[in-house]
């Protein structure tokens, strides 16, 4: 009964009138053929087989978003299991990914005018996900983005699994506009500042050249947990199974025999500068108490950033049918946030280093000493302890980007053709300032007591720079390629021309990620892995046939093979259907089946160390409770590619000129499934081989391989509506909506167990069954408004696990509005406000898993009711 009431939304949605097959435009004309993302095939008809949705400039300008990478995530298609800046805790801080109907980002190709960007340098996850970083695109540029929610493989390649975004940018362009708005929280914090300039020069009908530039400048404050009243505190007690979640109790204290707490107190009975007396139990289920710390001031919600981004495109015309063309983009980003796992440096049990021998990871005792001074027991003994003024676990990432494409295209009488070349790059550096120790120096300092942990600033400089590391993390992705395409009519046919396109393209990829020196010399305590050194040459053919059956139905047939130099080949077919009876019905349905290729960190024999969290259900003190153990993921170099069948079936209502309704179902399988074993099933499990626990049974380790797993099953429908009234004396109204809902999404939990349908609920990444974006907007004189519905449905809370502990998410809501004024002549001025009602993220419990918040950090955040002020001026 959940689901009844988004289903009777997209029902009404789904009746309501919503715009034409869009084959004229508003003064009669008829509009030039056009590549609509999906194929390499001009037609007018703006609906293909293949449903795409096409975000268009006013859309963009009015969605209050600053960003690409927030433009993506809030449509419908983007149901889960993709990360922006917000998760600085993981591999690839700083970046933000798309991934479409709940897939991995790696499953989603995105393309800037029809082809291939470098992904990131840092894969999400260590090894996993490589992505492109939609940070790296600047809005400003942007003209319309395409989402292709139909697996194409057939016609991109591999990656093209869950779909392809297509990012366009503006074209023939004159003049100039620029721009600036300011923005900040009602709540305070997160504070940005944003300016564009974007102009051209040049008309190609007329001066036979054109060349658009762009620049953007965005600048956001980083926004910490203790500036929000929800986290600052750091304790959840009031909300059903919330404990002290958002403290450490691993401030100062000693462990004893039975695992009790034993608070590290001076003489006076204090605890150390940092931390307070405090029972243990709340937060640990320790016995004792313990000196503890809230984490709150150390934990960072949303990262603070700043971009530079550059664009150029420029085409000139040789003769009537020849042009050349080229485009350059550039991008400088940087980020800084709290390292969101350890904000300090903590020895605890479970820390390791590699051996600089072996380069084998090798575990660091968390003993203090018996000889140590401060060591009231006079035998070795387990200790936890922060090491404040070793200095906060800040990081830094820095990011840079560029594409440079050149080419030429020209057409004669029967044939469209086109080639270019391109070469992109995206190099990245990660920089933790302070907050890691050296084993050794620490060591020493610990076997004889130079380090004061009764008063930490009495300890001396030369103590604390023998253990203090800084380090920085490099990393560099690098694509290169040439295509040729070439496109037109083969013949007639009694129900039309059958047209045709091929092509062949080479490219070759690469992937450097290496470890901080301190790493590799085996000095760095609890080292974050994540060491890639690949590279591979792709090339692949490609044709499509589009062929009239009969008046009103198409026949659409494509095929690819590709060829890896690292694993082999695959070829991909494609057939769809595309039948219009009448002039406001079109049905369509396609077929194809695809593949994505082993990435370049996943096949390599290398192995991911990294810290996270997880709830074991076999902790000696505390049942149930979230632990944090070092996981180590090991590559693997026989992986075969993920096989996938893709099935669309949809059908298109356009009954008045200015109505449009579309209802698409979709399916996609995946066989080969490349991934891990879950977490959490390992843990349950619980097998000595792959769980590693101390003398005391405390989680320590779990170890986990990259592997070809069963399959993988989803499917859904998406809903689409489009509405338009012309009034003479109120203005023009429009109502959209695009609504999504997942109707299963299997795979196993265990390697070689039964698939499991993760749809609605959080096993894995939090996957609602419902998502749905509904903008209503009025137009009137000088004045443009909208009003924007953000609803991301409930999902069944299945990880966390207790008496009181809620079994269900509520629904999430957010509301924009924009308000537009051009009054002025060449002057717009505007206002948006994203969150109206400044509504707080739905409670989820196993959201303290993460960065320690009670909720779902890649659905929602904790901006708030966020207002922005700025104008657009046009020369």
């Amino acid at each position: 009964m959940r689901n009844v009431a988004p289903l009777a939304m997209a029902i009404a949605v789904a009746l309501a009138p919503g715009i034409l097959f869009a084959q004229t435009t508003d003064d009669g004309k008829t509009l030039d053929a056009v590549v609509v993302t999906g194929s390499n095939i001009k037609r007018t008809d703006a609906e293909g087989p293949s449903p795409v949705q096409v975000i268009d400039r006013v859309q963009l300008e009015q969605s209050g978003k600053q960003t690409v990478a927030d433009v993506l995530r809030s449509i419908s298609a983007n149901t889960g299991n993709a990360y922006n800046e917000t998760y600085n805790n993981g591999w690839a801080s700083g970046a933000a990914g798309i991934g479409l109907r709940g897939l991995s980002q790696k499953n989603t190709l995105v393309l800037l005018n029809g082809r291939r960007l470098a992904n990131y340098g840092f894969p999400q996850g260590g090894l996993s996900d490589t992505f492109v970083n939609l940070n790296a695109l600047p809005l400003v540029a942007v003209e319309r983005i395409e989402v292709l929610k139909d697996g194409a493989s057939a016609v991109y390649g591999s990656d093209a699994v869950a779909g392809v975004v297509n990012i366009i940018t503006r074209q023939n362009a004159s003049g100039l506009e620029i721009g600036a708005d300011v923005g900040t929280s009602t709540e305070g914090g997160a504070d940005q500042h944003h300016f564009t300039l974007v102009g051209g020069t040049g008309d190609l009908d007329t001066d036979r050249y054109n060349v658009l530039y762009s620049f953007e400048y965005f600048k956001r404050d980083r926004l910490d947990q203790d500036e929000r009243d929800l986290t600052k505190s750091g304790i959840y007690t009031d909300l059903p199974g919330g404990r002290w979640n958002g403290w450490s109790a691993k401030g100062a204290r000693l462990l004893g025999a039975n695992g009790a707490s034993i608070p590290l107190l001076d003489a006076n009975g204090n605890c150390p500068e940092g931390t307070v007396l405090t029972a243990s139990a709340p937060i640990d289920g320790r016995a004792g108490n313990t000196c503890a710390f809230n984490l709150a001031p150390y934990t960072t919600l949303i990262p603070g950033t700043e971009r530079y981004q550059a664009y150029v495109a420029g085409t000139y015309r040789i003769t009537d049918n020849v042009e050349a063309f080229g485009e350059a983009l550039y991008s400088y980003i940087r980020g800084d946030s709290i390292f969101g796992s350890s904000p300090y440096f903590t020895l605890e049990s479970g820390r390791f280093a590699l051996n600089a021998d072996t380069g084998l990871a090798e575990p660091v005792p968390a003993v203090l000493p018996a000889n140590n001074p401060y060591n009231p027991f006079g035998v070795d003994t387990p200790i936890e302890y922060t090491f404040f003024n070793l200095g906060q676990s800040q990081k830094i990432n820095t990011s840079r980007f560029y594409r440079v494409l050149g080419g030429v295209r020209g057409r004669t009488e029967r044939w469209d053709w086109e080639t270019g070349v391109f070469t992109s790059r995206s190099t990245e550096r990660e920089t933790v300032t302070a907050g890691f120790a050296n084993r050794y120096g620490l060591a020493a300092a610990l076997a004889d007591g130079t380090y004061n942990l009764l008063d930490p600033s009495a300890t001396p400089q030369s103590v604390l720079d023998s253990i203090n590391l800084r380090t920085v993390r490099p990393a560099e992705s690098e694509l290169n390629g040439v295509d040729f395409k070439f496109s037109g009519n083969l013949f007639d046919l009694p129900a039309g021309s059958v047209g045709f396109a091929a092509g062949a393209e080479w490219r070759q990829e690469k992937l450097q990620s290496t470890n901080p020196w301190q790493i590799d010399a085996g000095l760095q305590i609890r080292p974050a892995i994540a060491e890639v050194d690949g590279k591979r040459d792709v090339s692949a053919l490609y044709a499509e046939f589009n062929v009239p059956v009969a008046t009103g139905l198409e026949l659409q047939l494509a095929g690819r093979g590709d060829y890896y130099s690292d694993f082999g080949s695959a070829f991909s077919p494609k057939a769809s259907l595309r039948w219009q009876p009448l002039d406001w019905l079109l049905v369509r349905a396609a077929a194809s089946r695809g593949f994505r290729a082993p990435s370049l960190s996943e096949n390599a024999n290398s192995t991911n160390i990294s810290y996270g969290a997880v709830v074991d259900p076999f902790d000696p003190d505390l049942p149930n409770s979230t632990q944090r153990p070092t996981f180590f993921t090991v590559g693997n170099s026989d992986l075969d590619p993920e096989r996938t069948r893709s099935y669309n079936l949809g059908f298109v209502l356009s009954p008045l000129a200015d109505t449009s309704v579309s209802v698409d179902y979709y399916r996609i399988k995946l066989d080969n499934l490349i991934g891990t074993n879950n977490t959490t099933a390992i843990v349950n499990r619980n097998d000595p081989a792959d769980v590693i626990r101390d003398a005391d049974g405390k989680l320590v380790a779990i170890y986990n391989r990259y592997q070809n797993l069963s399959e993988l099953e989803t499917s859904g429908f998406d809903v689409e509506l489009s509405q338009r009234w012309h009034t003479a004396s109120a203005g023009d109204f429009n109502l959209s909506s695009v609504y999504t809902h997942v109707l299963e999404y299997k795979r196993p939990a265990t390697v070689g167990g039964p698939s499991v349908d993760y749809a609605g609920s959080n096993l894995g990444p939090a996957l609602p069954r419902n998502k749905a974006t509904t903008t209503l907007g009025w137009d009137i004189g000088d004045v443009s408004t909208s009003l924007t519905w953000y609803y991301t449905g409930g999902y069944d809370q299945r990880t966390v696990t207790g008496a009181n502990v809620p079994r269900r998410v509520d629904a999430g809501n957010q509301f924009d509005l924009y308000f537009g004024y051009k009054g002025f002549e060449g002057w717009t001025l505007f206002a948006k406000v994203q969150n109206v009602f400044d509504e707080e993220p739905p409670y989820d419990p196993a959201g303290f898993a993460g960065l320690r918040v009670p909720y779902e950090i890649t659905q929602y955040d904790l901006r708030g009711r966020y207002v922005t002020v700025g104008f657009d001026y046009r020369f």
